[in-house]
């Protein structure tokens, strides 16, 4: 990791303007993925509002990390306007399920960017006493097909080799 670099790292970990990061990010873009992922993850924690660690706080991290991938992506609608109205009707953990059980392309928008931790389904495996087995057993299936897996410690490791969907499993 060259100074610069190093430089650009430790100012995002102290950043608090999500348009300064929004900024960082896409500059970033195809020069340093280590700068533009710090920078949409920085973005997404000081953006949700709720104690870090909760279910809440991880669910709004997620909707702000998809909504600024599709930003810097130049999409035209880019709010998660299906995943609002549901935690604001339901609540987080039942929007949250919703993407579990139902897979939406915000699971394949973060992993493109390489942030498969604020996946739907890896928030559902770290806060499983909140999901049913339905939505434990889906996110961990598709977790599993993207190549990751949940270890004994609520970490989201890279497996050897993503499940062959043909191999039925």
């Amino acid at each position: 990791m060259t100074d610069a670099v190093s430089r650009v790292l430790a100012h995002i970990a102290t950043e608090t303007s999500v348009d300064n990061l929004l900024t960082i990010a896409s500059n970033a873009r195809g020069k340093s993925q280590d700068v533009e992922q710090a920078a949409l993850r920085r973005l997404a924690t000081i953006s949700a509002k709720h104690a870090s660690g909760t279910v809440e706080h991880d669910c709004w991290t997620m909707v702000h990390t998809i909504e600024a991938i599709r930003r810097l992506n130049g999409a035209k609608v880019w709010r998660m306007n299906r995943m609002r109205p549901k935690i604001e009707n339901e609540d987080e953990v039942a929007a949250l399920e919703y993407c579990a059980l139902n897979e939406t392309d915000g699971f394949a928008e973060v992993l493109a960017y390489g942030l498969p931790e604020l996946t739907a389904e890896a928030i559902v495996l770290r806060h499983s006493a909140h999901f049913s087995d339905a939505a434990k057993t889906a996110a961990r299936l598709r977790l599993q097909k993207a190549g990751f897996e949940i270890d004994d410690d609520g970490n989201l490791v890279k497996t050897a080799r993503p499940l062959s969907l043909a191999s039925g499993g």
